[in-house]
């Protein structure tokens, strides 16, 4: 029996206030500054909502709360596969004064609004290429409505 195949699951958060979206800067592996949305891996015993939730409240500093999903993205790369849940979301007392990094990985550098023109005349910095993918869909109006999603508990 071959050993079992276990794909990343990832979240990501699209905050958008004032036609600025937040965006956080890290360095890839390579040394190279990028940036990207709010997002990360689920961890065990974790929902997927959950997991959305703490990461805003990680990488931001705030609480978030998630208005709808804006799409499941199956990516393909090398040899992994990885599946993304993307959220809209937004700042759940909207006050933007309280962003900060609180990233407990260490990995954020800083944490920017940027304009959509922006995010797409920076695509070379991408942290990945499904923020293309996810911001598409966004701009295209998709939401899918939360209760979309089901958690079993066992």
């Amino acid at each position: 029996m071959s050993e079992r195949f276990k794909p990343f699951l990832t979240v990501a958060l699209i905050i958008e206030h004032e036609g600025r979206f937040l965006m956080v800067e890290e360095y890839q592996e390579t040394g190279e500054l990028c940036f990207g949305t709010i997002a990360g891996h689920v961890e065990a015993q974790e929902s997927i909502i959950e997991a959305a939730k703490r990461e805003g409240l990680e990488e931001c500093g705030c609480e978030v709360v998630l208005d709808h999903l804006v799409g499941v993205y199956d990516y393909v790369k090398d040899y992994e596969t990885i599946i993304r849940f993307t959220f809209k979301a937004h700042l759940k007392d909207d006050d933007v004064s309280k962003i900060k990094i609180a990233d407990p990985d260490g990995d954020i550098v800083g944490i920017k609004w940027y304009t959509k023109e922006e995010i797409y005349a920076n695509k070379k910095m991408w942290r990945t290429r499904l923020i293309g993918y996810n911001f598409d869909d966004y701009f295209k109006g998709k939401a899918i409505p939360l209760d979309a999603i089901t958690e079993v508990r066992a």
